[in-house]
């Protein structure tokens, strides 16, 4: 319960604030109306694309004994892979702040190169419109995809100063 002397001081503040002019109270409500159908649409691809395609590389995960681990947080699910000297996780979320996006982030942190490197791949997608269960398949392939790219490092060029040429090789 609010403290009795707070609640007697903040109705003495806002109480003549009161009377809202019953336009933004229609607009308001339309735009909870929009609210639920961005929330209904995330609901159908979540159920229907996002949690299925997350369950069948979580069964793969497992199957070849790869460390991960699926966790949940408010709106958001996030597969975390952990790998000899690196990890990468993938969130997946409703955000904006009128939650009109679907969102994915890939953060991959390791040593590359001899320093600590984080890298954040975002990508959205407008909640206005149903999405295609593929999209759920091509975002999960692609935080594979960039997990394992950034495991293979190619030979790092030579350092030239510039206006000088690579020396000859024997």
């Amino acid at each position: 319960m609010l403290d009795k002397t707070f609640t007697n001081w903040w109705l003495a503040r806002v109480g003549s604030f009161r009377d809202v002019v019953p336009d933004k109270l229609t607009a308001e409500r339309e735009a909870m109306e929009r609210q639920q159908e961005y929330n209904q649409n995330y609901a159908e691809f979540l159920h229907g694309a996002v949690l299925p395609a997350i369950d069948d590389l979580v069964n793969v995960l497992a199957r070849n004994q790869i460390v991960h681990r699926v966790s949940t947080w408010g709106n958001q699910l996030a597969l975390r892979i952990h790998l000899a000297w690196r990890w990468g996780e993938l969130v997946i979320m409703q955000g904006h702040e009128d939650c009109v996006t679907f969102e994915h982030h890939i953060i991959t942190e390791g040593e590359k190169r001899g320093e600590d490197s984080a890298e954040d791949h975002s990508h959205s997608y407008d909640l206005r419109d149903s999405l295609p269960a593929t999209v759920a398949k091509q975002e999960i392939q692609f935080y594979l995809g960039r997990l394992a790219q950034d495991l293979i490092e190619g030979e790092e060029p030579p350092d030239i100063p510039p206006g000088e040429a690579a020396p000859p090789h024997d």
